[in-house]
């Protein structure tokens, strides 16, 4: 019998991570949790707006509240009532990392492009709020709280994925990780 696999998902905006994870999904038949739609769920429960920065600022507090691994438990929860392999879309802190690889014995995975292309990939999805040239978009990057906490996450990685090219590329470099992780 084929192993289990578990894989989470971290990067930065626009890099790909939601592309490969629904890839994941449609080519190997994996289990998808995202854990932005946790927050999301709790957003649209309380009535708050959904924008980058009050679901940023309710993560937090969620986490203040009732522990830095309450979204990770919630999805470790969920993978274990799966009978499928688990992608774990947007794995944000070191906490979520080290708790996934523990509880799951997921592998992290970073997806990662360059700015210039995930700028682009950004204004094709016509979301509100991101900066018109790349200079501005690296310093809001840098500024953003995700930012430092993605960095100290880098730790954990235990696989990076350049995703600089077409999606056809991408998607090699998944089916051949998924290959290598299920040997």
């Amino acid at each position: 019998m084929l192993k289990r696999v578990t894989i989470g998902f971290i990067g930065p905006i626009g890099s790909g991570k939601g592309i490969a994870a629904k890839y994941l999904v449609e080519r190997h038949s994996f289990y998808s949790i995202i854990m932005g739609n946790l927050v999301r769920a709790i957003a649209r429960r309380k009535g708050i707006k959904i924008s980058r920065k009050n679901l940023q600022k309710l993560a937090k507090n969620c986490r203040r509240k009732y522990g830095e691994n309450y979204f990770i438990d919630i999805v470790i929860e969920k993978a274990k009532k799966s009978k499928k392999d688990v992608v774990i879309d947007g794995i944000r802190t070191l906490a979520d990392a080290q708790v996934a690889k523990k509880g799951l014995n997921a592998k992290i995975v970073l997806i990662d492009a360059k700015p210039e292309i995930r700028l682009a990939r950004l204004r094709k999805r016509r979301r509100k709020g991101f900066p018109k040239i790349l200079a501005q978009f690296k310093i809001e990057e840098k500024n953003e709280p995700g930012f430092a906490e993605l960095k100290k996450t880098l730790c954990e990685v235990d696989y990076k994925i350049e995703n600089n090219t077409a999606q056809k590329d991408l998607y090699k470099k998944l089916d051949s990780l998924v290959k290598r992780l299920k040997g």
